[in-house]
C-alpha cells in the first residue's frame, strides 16, 4: 500500500462502472503493504498528531474493551509498525497512529455467532462522524442511520466477517463528495457542507480505502481506513469517471442523496459531468 499523495488513480474508474448507484462491498484481496513504514507526507503525519491532540474533536478513542483487543493486536502486529508491545497501551496506541497513514479502528465481539462491536481505535480523519458516539456499538448499529445499507448489505457483511480467517488482508473503497480538502470532518469542527453548485468547481471527491484484518486466536477485527482528497474537476477528468459518476447521483435514491448533503447540488452535478465541466 502506497500512502504516499499523489493524482486520481486510473483505478478510480472501476468505481463507476456505469451501473445504477447502489451500495457495493467490492472486497478484494489486500496486500501486506498497509503495514509497511509509512510514506505518508510529513504534513499528514502532522495533521493526525494534531487531531490526537484535540479535546473538541479527539482523534483517539478508548473504552474498557479497548485493552483486551489491543494487547491482541500488538502480539499480531508486525515489527515494522513500531507497536509498543509494553507500557500503557493507550500511549502506545496514540504513538502509532501519530506515525501510521491510516486511521485504525478496533471491533470486538463475544463468541463467533456474536457481531463485531466497536471498542475504540485512531481515528483522526471521521468523514461526518463521531466516533465517541459508535462505540461499544455493533456494525449494524454504526450503519442505521445509513439508508439502505444494513438491507443492502448487512446480510453480505456479517458472512464475510464470519468467514474471515486470521491474518488475511482484504480490502475496499467507499467514496463520497465533500465542500472542503480537509480530511477531519468531525462534527463538532463545523466544517463547510455541500450545497447548491452549478459546476464540480469547489467540490471535492473523498475516497476512503479500507481493510479488514482479523487477529489471531482472539474474535478481534481490526479496520483500517485511508482517506485521499481531491478536487473533483480531477477526478472527473480520468477516463470513464465523469460518465459513470453521473450515472450514479442520477440513479441515487432520494434518500441516501440526503444522507449524503447531496440533494440540492446533484441535478448540477449531474448537468456538470455530462457536459465535461
Amino acid at each position: 500500500m502506497d500512502f504516499a499523495e499523489g493524482p486520481p488513480p486510473v483505478a478510480l474508474a472501476r468505481l463507476f462502472g456505469g451501473e445504477p448507484f447502489r451500495f457495493s462491498f467490492n472486497l478484494r484481496p489486500g496486500s501486506y503493504g498497509w503495514f509497511e513504514p509509512s510514506t505518508a507526507s510529513r504534513a499528514r503525519l502532522a495533521e493526525r498528531r494534531g487531531a490526537l491532540e484535540s479535546t473538541v474533536a479527539p482523534g483517539l478513542v478508548w473504552s474498557g474493551a479497548m485493552h483486551e483487543s489491543w494487547h491482541a493486536f500488538a502480539e499480531w502486529a508486525p515489527p515494522e509498525m513500531q507497536v509498543v508491545r509494553g507500557g500503557n497501551p493507550r500511549d502506545a496506541a496514540a504513538g502509532l497512529a501519530g506515525r501510521w497513514a491510516p486511521d485504525f479502528l478496533l471491533l470486538t465481539r463475544s463468541d463467533p455467532e456474536a457481531d463485531f462491536r466497536f471498542c475504540g481505535g485512531a481515528v483522526c480523519f471521521p468523514t461526518a462522524w463521531d466516533p465517541m458516539e459508535k462505540v461499544g456499538r455493533t456494525l449494524p448499529e454504526i450503519h442505521a442511520p445509513v439508508p439502505t445499507l444494513n438491507g443492502e448489505l448487512g446480510p453480505r457483511i456479517r458472512r464475510f466477517l464470519n468467514g474471515l480467517r486470521a491474518g488475511e488482508v482484504f480490502e475496499r473503497e467507499n467514496w463520497g463528495l465533500a465542500a472542503t480538502p480537509e480530511l477531519r470532518l468531525h462534527p463538532a469542527l463545523a466544517r463547510p457542507r455541500l450545497g447548491v453548485t452549478g459546476g464540480l468547481e469547489g467540490v471535492w471527491f473523498r475516497l476512503e480505502e479500507q481493510a479488514f484484518v482479523k487477529m489471531p486466536g482472539a474474535e478481534v477485527l481490526l479496520f483500517l481506513i485511508h482517506v485521499r482528497v481531491w478536487p473533483l474537476v480531477e477526478v472527473a477528468a480520468v477516463p470513464g469517471v465523469a460518465a459513470g459518476l453521473a450515472r450514479a447521483l442520477r440513479t441515487m435514491p432520494g434518500p441516501v442523496a440526503a444522507y449524503k448533503g447531496l440533494t440540492e447540488m446533484r441535478p448540477g452535478l449531474i448537468a456538470a459531468l455530462e457536459s465535461g465541466g
